[in-house]
């Protein structure tokens, strides 16, 4: 903003500058002529009336010396015996011609580097019908004599113009500072509401427009803050009735014996996790003090292990093959268990949906530069359109698609990427690159381990 308004000061009393220097120096260009034209028959006269008392070249000669053109050797007075008294540039034509007009004329004639001015007297006494006894003035100009200090008065103007430039940007930098400081902390305020500080609030000093525009900014960050407070309440209320019809079916599933019975009620007891993580989530908590990054670590790796228990258990149920490897090490990442979970889950849930009940599905975790990758892929029709699936969070080809949004978000939290492929399985493959923590964890035994299809 302050280099803006800079350029734009700049621009403008260059501008007008520039306009008036250039009426300026024609308007001085035009009085010096007219001084100097002025001065050039000022003189011209006064040796004229010396020449009409008599033509006496001694005192000619005296008289055009103690002028300021005859002491340049501009100006002669042509007496009518031929005599000519100082130094002449005219043509012998021109004073002829100018002779033979008679007394009282006076003209101008254009020589090689300049202007003659030409005035005729006559003698005392004289008779000058035909031109015998008429003296002849004569005053020399060079062409760039009038305008020689012209150049001098428009160096001073250029000199004024550039301190003049110079103050209009310094003065429009001093009283534009508080306009320029409110707008700073608007433009500080909008950026610090768009991350989803929706607290932040702005108290604007400056001009009445820039008042205006601070306190709709305040009033969209309170009305977005009320709505997104409205929507973790409905969220939260809904949840909440959530808990009721859960309780009474997973008491009723108390009475279903075997394994049978176990596999609905560890699928009741995950989907009560899942409405106390709602709860959780639409009820945000400030961090404790001193909490960073080891506090929302977690080991991915372990996680998948965990989970794959309850979806090994479907997989077997169906028929159909899981393939799990994971690596040596702990594979840390910038997520909590249950968002690494909730991953895990939308991708798995999609091969569910989206495949054959006896289609075989692979999950990997895979540990390199770096980077943590969550590698899922199935035997099922893939994606039409990858790109498209990842833009929309929809597979839109009836393949492993629904919940990416769930991912691509929690992926790139970490600063990671996710890439949608075919796969060895001749389906689609996900994978989501997480960035990798180096923090601290204790040493683990190998858990890379293989399931098969059952039956």
């Amino acid at each position: 903003m302050r280099r803006l308004l800079a350029r734009a000061v700049t621009l403008a009393t260059v501008l007008v500058a520039v306009v008036m220097i250039g009426v300026t120096g024609l308007w001085a260009w035009w009085e010096a002529r007219e001084r100097a034209e002025a001065e050039v028959r000022s003189q011209a006269h006064m040796v004229a009336s010396v020449a009409e008392a008599g033509p006496n070249p001694a005192l000619l000669r005296r008289v055009v010396a103690s002028t300021s053109a005859g002491a340049r050797g501009h100006l002669s007075v042509h007496l009518p015996d031929g005599t000519t008294v100082g130094a002449s540039r005219a043509e012998k034509d021109d004073v002829a011609a100018a002779r033979d007009d008679g007394a009282g004329f006076e003209g101008v004639r254009e020589v090689a580097d300049g202007t003659v001015y030409l005035l005729t007297v006559a003698a005392p006494e004289g008779d000058t019908a035909d031109g015998g006894d008429v003296s002849v003035v004569e005053v020399y100009q060079p062409r760039w004599e009038a305008t020689t200090g012209l150049g001098r008065a428009l160096g001073g103007l250029v000199v004024v113009a550039v301190l003049v430039v110079l103050g209009a940007v310094l003065i429009t930098d001093r009283l534009s500072r508080p306009a320029r400081r409110a707008l700073r902390a608007l433009a500080d305020t909008a950026v610090a509401i768009g991350e989803g500080r929706l607290n932040a609030r702005i108290r604007v000093h400056g001009p009445r427009d820039l008042v205006i525009l601070g306190e709709s900014i305040n009033a969209i960050g309170e009305r977005v803050q009320g709505l997104l407070t409205k929507e973790r309440e409905m969220a939260a209320d809904v949840s909440h009735r959530l808990r009721t019809p859960l309780t009474a079916l997973r008491l009723d599933t108390e009475t279903v014996p075997g394994a049978e019975g176990e596999r609905i009620r560890d699928a009741i007891a995950a989907l009560e996790q899942d409405v106390d993580a709602i709860i959780r989530d639409v009820r945000p908590q400030e961090p404790a003090p001193g909490q960073g990054e080891a506090e929302r670590a977690c080991d991915l790796s372990e996680a998948v292990l965990d989970r794959m228990g309850f979806w090994s258990m479907l997989a077997a149920d169906q028929g159909r093959e899981a393939t799990l490897d994971l690596p040596e090490a702990p594979c840390l990442v910038a997520l909590n268990r249950d968002e690494c979970v909730a991953v895990l889950d939308s991708l798995v849930g999609n091969v569910f949906r989206y495949t054959p009940a006896d289609g075989p599905f692979a999950v990997a975790v895979v540990e390199y530069a770096g980077w943590v990758t969550l590698i899922v892929e199935d035997a099922g029709p893939g994606f039409a359109d990858p790109t498209a699936a990842l833009r929309r969070g929809t597979s839109g080809g009836g393949s492993t698609g629904l919940g990416l949004d769930i991912v691509r978000h929690a992926v790139e939290a970490t600063g990671g990427t996710v890439h949608l492929e075919r796969g060895k399985l001749g389906g689609a493959r996900v994978r989501a690159r997480f960035a990798q923590l180096d923090v601290p964890h204790e040493e683990e035994q190998p858990r890379a381990w293989r399931l098969r299809r059952s039956g």
